[in-house]
């Protein structure tokens, strides 16, 4: 028998049985349909974080922590060797950082939290940086107007683009919007000594105004990081020395992103844990990818109900057509040819399901990615099944009925044709 003439004799048969066959492809559909828009809307959502990650960070920075040890090692080291094998950032590991291939800048972190930065009418609370005054332009970002810091400035800061938008009135409380381009900021800071209180007065200069990070560091004020250093010291009554004690981070700047990986492999093989936007965006990226396997497991599920509903109807279908299978025989038809025709219409039930569940899920996406910025705080996600998710899905959904009526179209291919004939 010629395939042309098994798809006719098919469709014919389907057609025949054809609320039984809608019925039978509406499970499919539904599986299908599952397994489309869940693992979209994963990869959207995948999409739409790693966009947010890029563009709050610079993709070229490195954040460097001093190393860590975990417990195990910890309970095989004497007091003297965990002290000799815990890697500090001082000064001399920052220069064995700096001799990286590929670094543009590197500047330890020296910062002040919960600083109060007042104005004539108002004040806004925001963390002093600490950055080396010749590498700010490097890792700060980008300025919207004024310029960077000089090593000959020690009071001047620039600040984020925001941090003229979190200014609060000193009377009312209320929010306030300041410009605070080239204005004074004064800082207080008090300690106690010997029971009594003392203060001591900044006045810092606002000489730059960075671009927008779309970050906390949108609210940050940089300073030379000498200046940030003396202020702890003022407030401790004692010395600081992190070139020799350690710094609490360093930041890198690479020249090259796609030096980024090697920047920071050497990093760590030097014995500091290395962070940069494209850790952060690989390890998430890992995490949706194993939400895809579990949404797509679950959807499946739906998918391997609906096969057992092709069992159903090709067993029915078998028992309506007996005498059917028993003329074909008896003219000529081999098993194979059987079988094939019946495979074919359960592939039919698989690829007709598969189809009309790729269509609602471009439906369901659709209305997902209209409605997206209601359920996200204005977010929009724009979900799209991408080309090999809905071709993986119409083979799987063929692959379902071939499966599930395999066995049916084995008994009848087995069928004698005597017996056949004789079926009432």
């Amino acid at each position: 028998m010629r395939v042309n003439d098994s798809i006719k004799i098919v469709l014919r048969n389907l057609g025949r049985s054809r609320t039984r066959t809608i019925l039978t492809s509406i499970g499919v559909l539904i599986g299908v349909a599952a397994i489309v828009t869940l693992i979209s809307i994963s990869i959207a959502l995948n999409r739409s974080v790693v966009e947010q990650i890029e563009s709050s960070g610079d993709i070229k920075v490195v954040t460097v922590f001093p190393s860590s040890i975990n417990i195990e090692e910890m309970q095989n080291m004497t007091v003297r060797n965990i002290d000799s094998t815990m890697k500090i950032l001082d000064k001399e590991n920052l220069e064995k950082i700096e001799k990286i291939d590929g670094i543009e800048a590197v500047s330890p972190v020296f910062e002040y939290n919960g600083l109060k930065f007042e104005l004539s009418k108002g004040y806004n609370i925001a963390t002093l940086t600490g950055l080396l005054p010749n590498k700010i332009k490097y890792i700060s970002g980008e300025l919207e107007k004024g310029r960077y810091l000089t090593n000959s400035d020690k009071y001047s800061v620039i600040v984020g683009a925001k941090f003229g938008e979190n200014f609060f009135d000193k009377n009312t409380k209320k929010e306030l919007k300041v410009d605070p381009y080239g204005k004074n900021l004064k800082v207080t800071l008090q300690r106690f000594i010997n029971g009594e209180i003392e203060k001591k007065s900044y006045t810092f200069k606002v000489v730059g105004v960075l671009k927008s990070k779309g970050s906390m560091e949108d609210y940050n004020v940089y300073a030379p990081i000498n200046t940030v250093i003396s202020m702890k010291e003022w407030v401790a009554n004692s010395s600081i020395n992190p070139d020799v004690t350690g710094y609490s981070r360093v930041i890198v700047k690479v020249k090259d992103v796609n030096s980024v990986e090697y920047v920071s492999k050497k990093i760590q093989d030097i014995g500091f844990t290395a962070i940069s936007v494209q850790t952060i965006i690989k390890a998430i990226s890992n995490v949706f990818i194993i939400l895809q396997f579990i949404l797509g497991g679950i959807a499946g599920i739906s998918l391997i109900v609906a096969g057992v509903g092709i069992v159903n109807t090709m067993t029915m279908s078998i028992y309506e057509r007996t005498r059917q299978i028993g003329i074909m025989k008896a003219i000529g038809a081999s098993n194979g040819d059987i079988l094939t025709m019946f495979l074919l219409e359960a592939a039919s039930l698989g690829f007709f399901g598969g189809i009309g569940g790729v269509l609602l899920s471009y439906l369901l996406n659709f209305i997902i990615t209209l409605i997206s910025p209601y359920m996200m705080q204005g977010i929009k996600i724009n979900v799209v099944a991408p080309f090999y998710l809905v071709v993986f899905a119409i083979i799987f959904a063929i692959i379902i009925g071939i499966v599930a009526g395999y066995f049916p179209s084995k008994r009848a291919a087995n069928l004698s044709p005597v017996e056949a004939l004789r079926y009432e």
